[in-house]
């Protein structure tokens, strides 16, 4: 599972990188460049990435089936409304 870097302080994301030493590789490089080697008051972490939430998603890959059924329910009551009065 992808793991990526989150500063609190700066608001700062790191990449995602496949393991989590490679994340706590970049947790030091930031500490080192941004807070002199120091961790932020405001906190620091690894957080572990959801496949939905990595943003690498490619085209040919479709919506769940609950946002297709929820679209085709809002057009049938936008039908009805119009049809139906």
């Amino acid at each position: 599972m992808p793991y990526r870097h989150h500063c609190y302080a700066c608001d700062a994301v790191s990449d995602r990188h496949d393991r989590r030493a490679d994340a706590e590789t970049a947790q030091q490089e930031h500490r080192d460049t941004a807070h002199g080697g120091h961790q932020p008051l405001a906190g620091d972490h690894i957080e572990r990435v959801h496949a939905d939430g990595r943003g690498d998603r490619t085209t040919g890959q479709h919506w769940p089936l609950g946002a297709y059924l929820a679209a085709l329910v809002l057009l049938f009551a936008m039908l009805a409304e119009c049809v139906g009065r």
